[in-house]
């Protein structure tokens, strides 16, 4: 057995490069993506464990993790940085591996968002899968550096370098905007409204988790818990009719989604999922977008994840002349990212959506009847410009350090014959 792993040592080392760089590259990426999700996710786990901490920190810690996994999956699949790659992967793993258990065991959330929204595993799936890159990991240890990589040590800082813009640029873009690729129900081109956009949702049945002291439970609509419980989420359950994509609007205890969102010529949806974390500086460019909107025979509409108390707060700090509805603050940050976020909608379609911190304050200053589709844009398109960008520097610097090494090996040829 020692004797076949020996023989065929090259071929392992780079099947297990390519197996454990793709996952660290393909758990990166789709972090960081929706960097948003993962602030989310692990603030999810920091309640869970009582440990609340300030979102600058959280989205330090999100996008730093998101790019080393990345920059990490880069070295691997590529032979850089063959001992240094091998040993923080292994470190990273030996953090990961109990969580995971841990996650498995005592199941403190849904899914341990290891893909972001992009990929949902099971947590004895997440387990396993950490199970066996770590397996893989344990014999590159003592393997990797004992086979040649793509690229000869004195480029490998350009491969860490190209790699390092590409991923961050990813993630500023998907913090400060919204996600390049949008992995939730509400992508732009789609209808609010639950099945045909008619609001009928007289068959839909839902189950809505909530949380008390640590523990999660599944409630039916007619069994919801008292105000000691926290609102967690909100399942179709299956085999009932529906959609999705059924975001509830509510105005104090009624349901009042179709109204809200019935379609309209021009349609601005205002998203604040908590007032925590809201500059009260925004409330000029809200107005002035309010003022702009009713003038071309639009609406505006705010939606909270607050309550009555919430609502008339925000009401009274910025004068509010639109209307202000509550929703879930889950459903919210699955519609659109940000602290706040803007919606824009025509005849019930999502044309695009954006932080407000995207959308320059002098925009409505002098505006025309295209200002609000001057804001439009393609994230997968600025996606796939990124990667092509980036896979196509990556291959240009792979064909110059092969030159390199042609020309170093005939000039060495050549010094052996004189």
């Amino acid at each position: 057995m020692t004797d076949f792993f020996c023989r065929h040592r090259k071929a392992i080392v780079w099947v297990c490069r390519l197996l454990v760089g793709a996952t660290f590259i393909f758990s990166g990426l789709t972090k960081m993506i929706d960097v948003w999700g993962f602030i989310y996710k692990i603030e999810q786990y920091l309640a869970v464990w009582d440990m609340p901490q300030p979102r600058s920190l959280v989205l330090a810690v999100a996008m730093g993790l998101s790019g080393a996994e990345f920059m990490l999956g880069c070295f691997m699949a590529t032979g850089c940085y063959k001992r240094t790659a091998a040993w923080l992967m292994t470190l990273i793993m030996l953090g990961m591996l109990p969580l995971t258990l841990y996650i498995l065991i005592a199941d403190p959330v849904s899914d341990c968002g290891c893909f972001g929204d992009f990929l949902i595993i099971s947590n004895l799936a997440t387990f396993l899968k950490n199970v066996a890159l770590m397996i893989m990991l344990v014999y590159l240890l003592f393997n990797n550096h004992k086979v040649d990589g793509l690229f000869t040590s004195y480029s490998q800082w350009l491969v860490a370098f190209v790699s390092f813009l590409y991923i961050i640029s990813i993630g500023l873009f998907g913090y400060h905007v919204q996600p390049l690729v949008d992995f939730r129900p509400y992508k732009v081109g789609t209808t609010l409204l639950a099945g045909d956009g008619s609001g009928d949702a007289d068959e839909e049945k839902f189950t809505f988790v909530y949380e008390k002291d640590g523990v999660q439970k599944e409630f039916g609509e007619d069994e919801l818990p008292d105000s000691t419980w926290s609102f967690v989420d909100r399942r179709l359950v299956e085999g009932t009719a529906g959609d999705e994509r059924a975001f509830a609007v509510f105005d104090g205890d009624e349901d009042v989604t179709a109204d809200v969102l019935a379609p309209d010529s021009i349609h601005v949806l205002l998203l604040i999922p908590g007032l925590e974390d809201i500059d009260v500086s925004s409330t000029y460019l809200i107005n002035e977008m309010n003022r702009y909107v009713n003038s071309r025979g639009g609406r505006m509409t705010g939606i909270i994840g607050a309550d009555d108390d919430g609502i008339d707060f925000w009401r009274d700090i910025t004068m509010a002349s639109y209307g202000l509805y509550s929703a879930e603050d889950t459903a919210i940050k699955e519609l659109a990212r940000g602290n706040v976020a803007v919606v824009y909608l025509k005849n019930g379609v999502i044309v695009w959506k954006r932080s407000l911190n995207s959308i320059d304050s002098d925009t409505f200053a002098s505006p025309d009847d295209y200002t609000l589709d001057r804001l439009a844009y393609s994230g997968m398109g600025y996606f796939w410009l990124l990667t092509f960008l980036f896979v196509g520097v990556e291959l240009f610097l792979w064909g110059v350090d092969r030159s390199g090494r042609a020309v170093k090996l005939h000039l060495t040829r050549r010094n052996r014959k004189k």
